[in-house]
């Protein structure tokens, strides 16, 4: 069981890198080195993460297995920095987008039993611009961003790339246009401009659905525009997280765009907000991302109780965040760092329990991890 995407869809309107501070034994995730990145006005943010989990059945769930986003990949305009947890993960691993999950099991939740985990956070949010380059080199069409992030195979529920509407409004906008700064902010306009927010809160669903209708939450508006942009060949991918302020003072969930220009990096895109000067750049300092791509924030496993009478328990998911604004940056409390698996768990359909006792930090297995890490990233920079 997991939840769905569309609870992340009632919204207000890239790799990974680990960061290990000299002075505070943290887990955070932080700004990629972007030279063509700059941030102002910076804004500190503490906040938490509740999960709770209940067994609203008759019967007991056996061998229950939560797999809890607890920090997104990097980004040149926000710093996440997870601080502290009521309970410490069973293990942890990166899934394919690089969001590092934490797993948690439990042998067994009663009826009507709950369990609650509790995740601490400190967050910086910046302004970002760019000074990018006029001009732009081919692709490395065999580099592993392009070959993931135009891959019609990725989310294709949701994204459609190089479906055939797609395909002819692309063709339509961009024209001869080969500059793909040039061509992404093409198409970023015509979202912007053609598409409107739907305030019933209704999603399309996906981005033919969207182009269909012209009307669509955060999450329809990014569907259209990375399918446009994958459908051009420009790597695309889809941020969600939380944006603490709307411009009237109310904070929600929310998803935006990150596309990839050569030998630039990754560039930001709001597409919801895109008539308000939001193509390369975010011009507040509100976006906090949670974790990349399309995944539930929080997916659960478990096995059935068998019972005389046939009943089955039944876990419903509950969840929140909490943010608080501070005047200046807060000192970084400590924190004891989960296990590091470098190969993720078994997939969620599988319902594979890790139970067992918790291990202690392996500090030499996580520096080879780490320094291993460190040059794959070399070498896959290199490659671009």
């Amino acid at each position: 069981m997991t939840i769905s995407r569309t609870v992340m869809a009632s919204c207000l309107s890239a790799a990974m890198l680990i960061m290990w501070p000299a002075t505070a034994m943290a887990y955070s995730f932080g700004a990629l080195s972007q030279s063509d990145a700059v941030t102002t006005l910076p804004a500190y943010y503490e906040f938490t993460k509740t999960v709770t989990l209940t067994n609203s059945g008759r019967a007991a769930a056996l061998n229950v297995k939560a797999d809890v986003v607890l920090l997104a990949p990097p980004s040149a305009y926000a710093h996440v920095t997870l601080t502290g947890y009521s309970k410490e993960p069973n293990s942890t691993f990166a899934d394919p987008n690089n969001n590092l999950i934490g797993v948690y099991t439990w042998p067994d939740l009663k009826p009507h039993q709950s369990v609650t985990i509790t995740l601490h956070y400190q967050a910086t949010s910046s302004d970002i611009s760019y000074h990018l380059p006029k001009t732009y080199s081919p692709y490395n069409i065999h580099s592993k961003i392009y070959r993931e992030y135009t891959n019609p195979k990725l989310d294709p529920r949701q994204i459609d790339t190089d479906a055939p509407a797609i395909v002819k409004l692309d063709k339509k906008l961009v024209g001869s246009l080969s500059n793909p700064y040039q061509r992404a902010h093409v198409l970023f306009n015509w979202v912007a401009y053609h598409i409107h927010y739907n305030y019933s809160l209704k999603a399309s669903g996906s981005a033919l659905a969207t182009l269909k209708s012209r009307l669509g939450i955060c999450s329809d508006f990014v569907d259209l525009y990375v399918s446009l942009l994958r459908t051009d060949h420009i790597p695309a991918q889809l941020i969600g997280g939380y944006v603490t302020n709307n411009g009237a003072g109310q904070g929600g969930f929310h998803q935006w765009v990150e596309f990839y220009l050569p030998h630039a990096g990754w560039v930001v895109a709001d597409p919801t907000w895109g008539r308000y000067g939001y193509f390369a750049a975010l011009q507040d300092d509100w976006h906090i991302p949670l974790y990349d791509g399309i995944r539930p924030d929080i997916s659960v496993n478990w096995e059935y109780a068998k019972t005389a009478n046939g009943t089955t328990p039944e876990l419903s998911i509950h969840y929140h965040y909490h943010f608080v604004t501070e005047q200046s940056p807060v000192p970084t409390r400590q924190v004891k760092l989960p296990i590091i698996s470098v190969t993720p768990p078994v997939a969620q359909h599988h319902a594979k329990v890790f139970a067992g006792q918790v291990l202690s930090t392996d500090w030499q297995r996580l520096r080879t991890f780490l320094r291993q890490y460190f040059i794959r990233m070399r070498i896959a920079l290199l490659s671009l």
